[in-house]
């Protein structure tokens, strides 16, 4: 998907700011091997970051004094320990009231550089600074994209694989999706799916199920939703610190999307059509499901992706805003001095993007050394989408390459461990039948579709307890791909070049089909095993044999049946139907919430217009009682004049009759 620096170098369009003079406080430190190191602000002297509603990345240089006094930091830093870093930017600008928060970074260092040079010397002995370069970003990008796990999970929840694999992340979980219990999940993210890592995993999964991944970066949390957050208060943004603004107009999208159902006895194509889309121009998804709610959540899926996206802006400033600017803020371009019409004005927009770069004025090693401030040459800018904006922006993944492929072995009633039994099990709901496969590796029990595999359908030979298959595990699924090895006694000897098929139970309870070369001759045998009780049909060159012969034997075993597997399998039905009503019950719910969301935003859209309609009435009423107390004000003057006149020209006639 095209994030929003894609989106802009797609359409020619480039980060546009001019540097400006900033007095900035940092609050630098490093923690490594439970040792923490806090370095003055004044001593950073290069500061880059990309924070973004997912997670950050940022690079810092700084000075340090002395090698004496930098010694345990040196030391630490040629560890391979991890080393966490802690970073909040402030603004100094004593004249606010109430200053904004502060742009607080929270990551794991990638990369680290450290350079060492002298500076004079005190008999005979060279004094060293040293410049650390640490390059850092939020955690789950620095531990996720190297954690490749391949295991499979049954009757789990995406909410507890994340659990199980958050290593020291912060997750908040509130979305219906990932506490629905799958039947099957699977995780294939080893050396046979290149460069995906469980990062790539998750965005992935939000992606395919119209989720939102976003980060917190005040309280270093990531925050897994099922819709965007709409609370909160925008903050007027004024013209006075903003060098410009840019509208970007995203692409529209021209095709419309086609769902394929390839299922032989009720095939299904669903055409998913929107305003922008140019006649014959589709993007198809094939399927083969034959539950349809599955098709129709797909389609769900599919409708999502075709909604367009709105339009952008992209804010360059000339001094830090007074406002909170970090992702997720909310802020709206509204007051007298922005030009009247300008697109986007009054509305509210949220932060996506935030880009911060700061060289410090003076960046020799003596300069601002243990001062917690100093001035920089800085650039700021922000990438600011509608508050309203449903399409959600992830950062570019690669999809995990399923399936894998492992040996599993049949799972079917009890009997002896060489009995040759086997198990189909038929869902209540759906009435779709299953073979059972156990997967040594997890030792985990999965369902696969009771299919002919690969033979024709008027043959009958289902799997048979303990064969070795190749089983192909999906994300969600599983696959019966073929069969791996012989049962015993099957394969006859190699120097009789023969073919058999064995039928029945075990070895005490079978049918024989054999076809072998004796002396170069074809020779074709039929033996029928029950007990003591054989029959034997023989053909050979001139030769028809028959034989039915019956010899002492004890008394047949009483027959045994383990009805364990039916049970499991039963509860295994149970959970994927409770687990399928479950998510039927979560998307409804989350559709009326849709529902509910658009129309509390269209009731608080229309609430805004009408605020605005009153204020402006009430301006004008306020604005002609203000003129009319004004005329009042000037009759009333000229009123007091003219009976100051007449008090005068009164008392000058009493004068003069004196």
């Amino acid at each position: 998907m095209m994030g929003g620096e894609a989106l802009a170098r797609a359409m020619g369009v480039h980060p546009v700011s001019t540097p400006f003079q900033e007095e900035l406080r940092l609050e630098l430190s490093l923690t490594s091997g439970g040792q923490s190191f806090s370095i003055p602000g004044g001593q950073v002297k290069h500061l880059s970051a990309r924070m973004d509603s997912h997670g950050f990345s940022a690079s810092v240089t700084f000075w340090t004094t002395m090698e004496k006094k930098d010694a345990p930091l040196f030391t630490a830093f040629q560890k391979p320990d991890l080393i966490q870093v802690r970073l909040a930017v402030t603004a100094v600008q004593p004249d606010l009231e109430s200053p904004p928060t502060p742009l607080v970074l929270q990551g794991l260092v990638r990369s680290r550089r450290l350079v060492a040079e002298t500076h004079g010397a005190l008999k005979d002995e060279a004094r060293v600074f040293r410049r650390y370069t640490v390059e850092f970003a939020d955690a789950a990008q620095v531990l996720w994209r190297q954690h490749r796990p391949t295991e499979l999970h049954t009757d789990m929840s995406m909410a507890e694989v994340l659990e199980a694999h958050k290593a020291t992340l912060q997750l908040s979980l509130d979305w219906a999706t990932l506490k629905r219990k799958q039947p099957l999940f699977c995780l294939a993210l080893g050396s046979d799916a290149p460069g995906v890592s469980f990062y790539d995993f998750v965005l992935w999964y939000v992606d395919t199920h119209q989720g939102v991944f976003s980060y917190d970066n005040q309280k270093d949390q990531y925050l897994l939703t099922d819709s965007k957050p709409a609370s909160g208060q925008a903050a007027a943004l004024s013209p006075l610190p903003v060098h410009s603004v840019r509208v970007l107009v995203p692409p529209p999208i021209r095709h419309g999307t086609r769902v394929l159902n390839a299922l032989a006895e009720a095939p299904t194509t669903v055409a998913l059509e929107h305003a922008q889309a140019v006649a014959g121009v589709s993007h198809d998804v094939l399927l083969r499901t034959p539950l349809a709610s599955r098709a129709e959540q797909r389609q769900k899926q599919e409708k999502a992706r075709l909604q367009v996206r709105q339009r952008q802006f992209q804010v360059a400033f000339k001094r830090f805003p007074p406002m909170d600017v970090f992702p997720g803020a909310l802020l709206r371009m509204e007051g007298s001095l922005w030009s009247a019409g300008m697109t986007g004005l009054d509305e509210d927009l949220r932060v996506r993007t935030l880009e911060l770069d700061a060289h410090a004025e003076d960046e020799g090693q003596h300069d601002a050394q243990n001062t917690p401030s100093t001035n920089y040459q800085a650039r700021l800018s922000l990438q600011l989408e509608a508050a309203s904006e449903p399409v959600v922006a992830l950062p570019a993944y690669r999809a995990p390459r399923y399936p894998i492929h492992v040996e599993g072995l049949v799972h079917s009633p009890g009997g002896e461990p060489e009995d040759r039994r086997y198990l189909i099990s038929e869902d209540e709901k759906t009435s779709i039948h299953s073979f059972r496969m156990t997967v040594p590796l997890w030792n985990k029990t999965v369902s696969v579709l009771a299919e002919p595999i690969h033979f024709p359908g008027q043959f009958f030979f289902p799997p048979y307890k303990n064969t070795r298959v190749l089983v192909a595990l999906h994300h969600e699924r599983a696959e019966l791909l073929r069969f791996v090895d012989w049962k015993e006694g099957v394969r006859p000897p190699q120097d009789g070049q023969g073919d058999q098929i064995l039928l029945g139970q075990n070895k005490k309870s079978q049918t024989a089909l054999t076809h072998d070369f004796q002396e170069d001759k074809p020779v074709w045998r039929m033996l029928r095993t029950s007990g003591g009780d054989t029959q034997v049909v023989r053909m050979s060159e001139g030769h028809l044999f028959i034989q039915v012969k019956e010899s002492e034997a004890t008394a047949p075993p009483t027959p045994t049946y383990d009805v364990s597997p039916q049970v499991q399998a039963a509860k295994g039905d149970l959970t994927a139907s409770v687990g399928e009503s479950i998510g039927l019950t979560s998307t409804a719910y989350q559709a009326a919430m849709g529902t509910t969301r658009a129309k509390m935003k269209s009731a608080q859209t229309e609430t805004k217009a009408a605020l605005g309609g009153a204020r402006a009435e009430v301006g004008a009423k306020v604005a002609e009682a203000k003129s009319t107390l004004k005329g009042a004000s000037a009759r009333l003057d000229q009123g007091t004049g003219q009976l100051a006149a007449a008090a005068a020209a009164a008392k000058a006639s009493l004068e003069k009759l004196r």
